[in-house]
């Protein structure tokens, strides 16, 4: 399936479903909401440079940099000149410190509590529809306790929900990026679901699951990583290129350069003399465990060959590329190395394999620059949910892809549903 461009948000175009996103963040969600013909009213999130990044791509958009606990419906409904129960689609990732694999997996984790601050936003402003992102990890904490809570707050604040594991690669995006999403239709709407099915590979939405291997078969179809990076400038750790040194060798890339007058943000991390006798050795493909012992950091030569797998291993061009996190400039935390070069891929190209196009530029600090591509929800991912939604909530209910079957290993327990209708 060829590539879409993902165009700058255009305030001008009457008669679209609007929506507001809270904890934008770098605004993955946004870019993909407003290339499925949404009017994004208003964003939020605390972090400054996702404050800057945000002014410098969609100033047109009104954004609050704030903590959701500040923030009031009645504001929100001000700013974006709607009433009560008038706003079609409310969206957000609340942080998932505290739920994902990676961390310590603590349900008191205070992090968690944002979910109820989204949904008593939600009560306030009374849309058609409340959508919440976040990682797969929450999903077993507390043995469904916290899917169990999800539900119940949902049921509460007067909505049917549903979740899904969506796989990014599954449509478009060049990452084995995992997400769960939980869809609620408030319940006047009488509609359920709205997962896309999937518009790369062969596989339907719950038919690859996480940590568990993926065959060549059946990732055939996804976007690799030459497809996604392969035509960006060879640059050192330490440095930035600015300037394209040919053309667009895919649909994707020649997507992902639409619109773009220069490159920005292709910063590699200088990395240390140890880490680059590492990384020198390595051909694509091999990790830690090719490396020969007195390479190793001291920590790894007790490590057990099965452990870590991931760990300074050096990407395949014909490879899909693992899950971008906030560390990739590191190349022991996980599968981040050039295929090619000696470094980590740069800023531009891990915001390649979350699907932002180069004229998005990502503003503030390199530390800040690496959080906000690491948390980021895939604008590709983002659109393909947000183009179901679209159709659903202007009554175009006939589409198949709007009723996409789902195989999951994890669902809101029945009760909820049950008490919703009486």
């Amino acid at each position: 399936m060829k590539t879409p461009r993902l165009k700058p948000f255009t305030p001008t175009k009457p008669g679209r479903p609007t929506a507001v996103d809270l904890f934008s963040g770098a605004g993955g969600i946004t870019l993909g909401l407003a290339n499925a013909d949404f009017d994004v009213v208003f964003c939020s999130d605390v972090d400054a440079a996702c404050a800057r990044t945000h002014l410098r791509n969609f100033p047109h958009i009104p954004f609050a940099k704030t903590e959701i606990e500040n923030l009031r419906g009645k504001d929100i409904l001000k700013s974006a000149g709607l009433r009560r129960g008038d706003l079609d689609l409310l969206i957000g990732g609340p942080p998932c410190q505290g739920f994902s694999i990676i961390g310590q997996r603590e349900i008191w984790d205070p992090r968690n509590g944002l979910f109820h601050e989204f949904l008593r936003i939600a009560k306030e402003l009374k849309p058609r529809c409340v959508v919440i992102e976040n990682v797969t990890g929450l999903a077993t904490l507390g043995k469904g306790a916290v899917l169990r809570e999800i539900g119940k707050a949902f049921n509460d604040a007067g909505y049917f929900v549903e979740c899904a594991e969506l796989l990014a690669a599954q449509y478009g995006v060049p990452q084995m990026r995992w997400r769960m999403f939980f869809i609620g239709w408030r319940f006047d709407e009488n509609v359920r679901g709205g997962f896309p099915l999937p518009t790369h590979g062969r596989a339907g939405i719950g038919d690859l699951v996480p940590n568990r291997t993926i065959t060549k078969e059946q990732s055939a179809g996804f976007v690799t990583i030459a497809e996604a990076i392969s035509d960006l400038p060879a640059i050192e750790g330490g440095e930035t290129g600015t300037v394209y040194r040919q053309p667009p060798q895919s649909d994707y890339q020649k997507a992902m350069r639409a619109g773009a007058r220069h490159l920005a943000n292709h910063y590699a991390a200088r990395l240390s003399q140890q880490n680059l006798d590492r990384i020198r050795f390595l051909k694509p493909g091999q990790d830690w465990r090719d490396l020969p012992r007195h390479l190793l950091p001291a920590g790894m030569q007790r490590a057990l060959r099965k452990d870590h797998t991931r760990r300074y291993r050096r990407m395949q061009w014909d490879g899909v590329a693992r899950s971008i996190i906030t560390r990739f400039r590191d190349p022991k935390s996980g599968e981040y190395i050039h295929p090619e070069q000696h470094r980590t891929i740069s800023i531009r190209e891990a915001a390649r394999l979350q699907s932002f196009p180069d004229w998005f530029k990502f503003d503030g600090s390199l530390s800040e620059q690496y959080n906000q591509v690491g948390n980021a929800v895939p604008p590709l991912l983002a659109r393909a949910v947000g183009r179901v939604l679209n159709d659903m909530l202007m009554g175009k209910r006939g589409h198949a892809y709007a009723v996409a079957p789902v195989k999951s290993r994890y669902s809101i327990p029945a009760e909820f549903f049950l008490s919703a209708a009486e």
